[in-house]
């Protein structure tokens, strides 16, 4: 049986098979290298804000409402949805980053905190690593863990194998989510608005789902926090736990109510969160582990 496709596929009421109308897209706000954000709220401090693999920044849309008093970005990750055609190379973290640095660095962001769900968690804690005199802070929901996948591994396989294949990761998604109604983004956003190019170099056998940076994470000098959920089923617990144990000051939360899916399923509860653990090191003038005690 043929797979049902994602709508757009014959290019019929979409462009470049996002999603997305061609006025749509070209209404969004880009960066020289194609990264779409927007710009939301003001105050002292910027927070970069990055979606999950397969999300689109619709995925803050009910969050960053609750994070006034701060200067917001919202990032489609590259390949995604308005960042369609940014580059997206995910054979590793460290080139996906890039992309990310490169639109931040243009929109003139000299000091930011970030925070990431999923994937995007990971690439936070990459530019983190990457970049420690420019981020004061990073936070990461049920984040993608540090050491990478096994060879094998058959729920990355499965996802590998349901590229546009609607039905496939209409179930996938449900199974993560808590409240599959509020979560209609990521199944958009993930069965049309995600490149081939960056969805086979992440999840294919030898790509960027199989790399590690947990040897890194022992020289993290950013003030660093994992949230995650008593009722996600996709993040490795005890993994994640690990990471924040290699991590100088590394900071853990355990949310037992929040899913997978926490940012569109309890914003209020993440918005919480971040507000806390950011507000920790919004205001001061250095992040190094000596100003913050550790």
């Amino acid at each position: 049986m043929t797979p049902a496709r994602a709508a757009g596929d014959d290019g019929t009421d979409s462009d470049d098979n996002t999603g997305y109308v061609t006025h749509e897209r070209d209404l969004m706000p880009k960066t020289n290298n194609g990264v779409h954000y927007e710009v939301r709220g003001s105050g002292p401090n910027s927070i970069v804000l990055l979606p999950g693999l397969g999300c689109s920044l619709q995925c803050w849309s009910e969050t960053a409402p609750l994070l006034d008093g701060y200067r917001l970005i919202l990032m489609d990750l590259p390949g995604h949805a308005g960042s369609f055609h940014a580059p997206a190379d995910g054979s590793s973290l460290t080139r996906i980053a890039a992309t990310v640095t490169d639109a931040c660095d243009e929109l003139g962001l000299e000091r930011f905190a970030l925070v990431g769900l999923s994937f995007g968690g990971a690439l936070g804690v990459r530019i983190a690593l990457d970049r420690p005199g420019q981020v004061f802070a990073v936070m990461a929901l049920m984040p993608w863990n540090a050491g990478g996948t096994e060879a094998g591994d058959p729920v990355i396989e499965r996802f590998h194998s349901s590229f546009r294949d609607v039905e496939a990761i209409t179930e996938a998604v449900g199974a993560m989510s808590l409240d599959p109604s509020r979560t209609t983004d990521v199944v958009r956003t993930m069965t049309s608005g995600v490149t081939e190019q960056f969805w086979r170099s992440w999840l294919g056998s030898g790509g960027g789902a199989y790399t590690s940076m947990f040897e890194e994470l022992s020289g993290m000098a950013v003030p660093a926090c994992y949230v995650i959920g008593g009722r996600d089923t996709i993040a490795p617990r005890d993994k994640l736990i690990a990471d924040v144990r290699a991590m100088p000051g590394g900071r853990l939360v355990y949310l037992s109510d929040a899913g997978h899916l926490a940012p569109y399923e309890s914003p209020e509860l993440v918005a919480g969160e971040i507000r806390e653990f950011i507000g920790r090191y919004a205001h001061t003038s250095s992040s190094s582990p000596s100003s913050r005690g550790v």
